[in-house]
């Protein structure tokens, strides 16, 4: 695990390995500025006409240069410093074509109710939840969420896949190569897994909630230490019994306001354990607080 400038490193990787074909998945959804500013060719994995609205806000997979040849797209992605989570690097055996759509086969899921959702598989905010990723210490679900055989469909395709967490620490994904056989796409969830894929996404719709109502509580603190403020504050809001989204942001907003006062203030503290002894509501005990 490293920070940024891994160029050198892909370019070992391509000496060593020359049949591999090299890939990013870009999501323009996060970087407006992508998949043009790796000025590569590239393909929406929804299969959006370029240009068109939901072509701006969906994943591509773009073909990449060899690590060895370098240009524009090895330069981009050697300034790349992670913080915001919107690029993964892969190699693979397949060209472009078989990979796009095998991938594109991925970019879709079926629920336990039988109906069909997008799969943000490319996000790299979760990717380290689907597959387990040990060493990916910003997690807020650990994984993996993905079955073995789920896991078996990506390592068919995929040789190695690289991505980078919250924090711009650098990942090689291990994905197992002696796997059940492959579960076919679109891939099948259950519950367990819409469980945890909600709950892996709960943190940052929250933040999202507290930057759209109360962001000038969040002035002059790092994102990435946002983001464990609000793993920390919704730990904390579940253990006195809330679970609404109202309450939770609510609580969010008071840790940032409070900030240590929170679990410390002697009055806070009885107003919180009358909330989950269900003496008060949340909003109650709200409008009681110093």
């Amino acid at each position: 695990m490293q920070k940024q400038y891994p160029v050198e490193y892909f370019q070992s990787i391509a000496v060593s390995n020359p049949e591999l074909h090299w890939f990013a998945i870009a999501d323009s959804a996060q970087d407006i500025t992508l998949p043009e500013a790796l000025k590569r060719p590239s393909r929406s994995l929804f299969d959006a006409e370029p240009g068109s609205p939901l072509a701006k806000k969906s994943p591509h997979l773009v073909e990449l240069s060899s690590p060895v040849e370098g240009g524009p797209c090895w330069r981009w992605i050697s300034r790349y410093d992670g913080v915001t989570p919107s690029i993964t690097i892969l190699a693979s055996k397949l060209s472009f074509s078989p990979l796009f759509s095998r991938l594109k086969e991925c970019a879709e899921v079926i629920l336990p109710d039988g109906e069909t959702m997008f799969f943000a598989f490319w996000d790299p905010a979760v990717l380290g939840t689907l597959v387990g990723q040990e060493d990916d210490f910003t997690l807020h679900v650990p994984g993996p969420v993905l079955t073995l055989g789920q896991q078996a469909n990506l390592s068919e395709i995929i040789t190695t896949w690289w991505y980078w967490d919250r924090a711009g620490i650098f990942h090689t994904i291990a994905l197992p190569r002696q796997l059940p056989e492959a579960a076919r796409a679109p891939f099948h969830l259950d519950q367990a897994q819409v469980d945890s894929l909600v709950e892996a996404s709960l943190p940052d719709h929250l933040l999202y909630f507290v930057r759209l109502n109360q962001p000038h509580l969040l002035d002059a603190i790092p994102e990435l230490q946002q983001y464990r403020i609000v793993c920390a504050a919704l730990q904390s809001a579940r253990s006195i019994g809330l679970e609404q989204m109202r309450d939770l942001v609510n609580y969010v907003c008071l840790m940032l306001f409070y900030k240590d006062e929170m679990l410390q203030d002697q009055v806070i503290l009885v107003l919180l354990d009358r909330v989950r002894n269900k003496e008060i509501s949340f909003d109650e005990a709200m409008q009681l607080f110093p």
